[in-house]
């Protein structure tokens, strides 16, 4: 059984159901599991048979709907944390769904950022991260104030934009960026500015141990404005290049698979 949480898309609709899926695993970064079905019957079958911690589905499916699937789910036993795609004619649906164990909905057509914030926090609320997340630039700190909650869930988001700022994350929640700015460091901690820095290391050394990816790439991906600039921070907070890290964790891993062997 696989050791990372599972996400289950029900989406008949062919683009819709492919932009959910590339978004998921861009945001994943290989730390989820996706399956995809076309309608609502084959997500049943499919649950049915394999453990799914997370469910997407359209509402409006031919055969067996969106709500039609959460009540059979429920009937079998099989009552799974869900998150609806719908349209504005919907919402009663949606209504009658969050009683199902749907978590929250998103309007189509979907964007990224609005479904990267409801999985993040579903995946959070419901503590579906595995142990294997718990060090991994996904996990976010535990914080009581639900407007920093969804500031990190934001950053997280944008953690590949190399502008993102206080002010950013300030408007995102509607709230004056000064308060912001002393509010997360009381829950978390941390300055904003710190806080965004580690997060992109820690991801950058995900990327660095389990990808192929160029150094320019990797900085790329996690907001740095230039590879030489996050070479400079990365040597700054591991003492070592990016380059030189990669290759040092892995003669360790290497001897440790060595030593292993030799043990067996």
């Amino acid at each position: 059984m696989s050791e990372y949480p599972c996400i289950l898309i029900a989406e008949d609709e062919l683009p819709t159901r492919n932009g959910v899926l590339k978004a998921l695993q861009s945001w994943s970064q290989g730390k989820v599991n996706l399956h995809t079905v076309e309608n609502g019957l084959e997500a049943f079958q499919y649950r049915k048979i394999h453990p799914v911690d997370l469910l997407i589905t359209d509402i409006r499916m031919p055969g067996l709907n969106g709500i039609q699937l959460l009540e059979r789910l429920r009937k079998e036993g099989l009552e799974t944390t869900s998150i609806l795609l719908t349209g504005y004619a919907e919402f009663e649906y949606a209504r009658k769904a969050m009683a199902l164990g749907a978590v929250n909905y998103i309007l189509k057509p979907v964007e990224y950022q609005s479904l990267i914030a409801a999985v993040e926090e579903a995946f959070e609320t419901r503590k579906l991260w595995k142990q294997s997340h718990t060090d991994s630039a996904l996990a976010m700190p535990q914080v009581h104030n639900d407007s920093i909650r969804k500031a990190l869930i934001f950053i997280s988001s944008e953690l590949s934009n190399p502008s993102l700022g206080i002010r950013d994350v300030a408007e995102h929640i509607h709230l004056n960026s000064s308060y912001v700015s002393v509010l997360f460091k009381e829950e978390t901690g941390q300055t904003f500015s710190d806080f965004l820095t580690r997060q992109r290391l820690s991801k950058a050394k995900e990327l660095l141990l389990g990808t192929d990816m160029r150094i320019y790439e990797i900085a790329e991906r996690t907001g740095f404005s230039s590879s030489k600039y996050f070479v400079k921070v990365f040597r700054e907070a591991e003492t070592l290049t990016p380059k030189e890290y990669r290759n040092d964790r892995k003669k360790i891993q290497e001897k440790s698979g060595s030593d292993r062997d030799e043990n067996a």
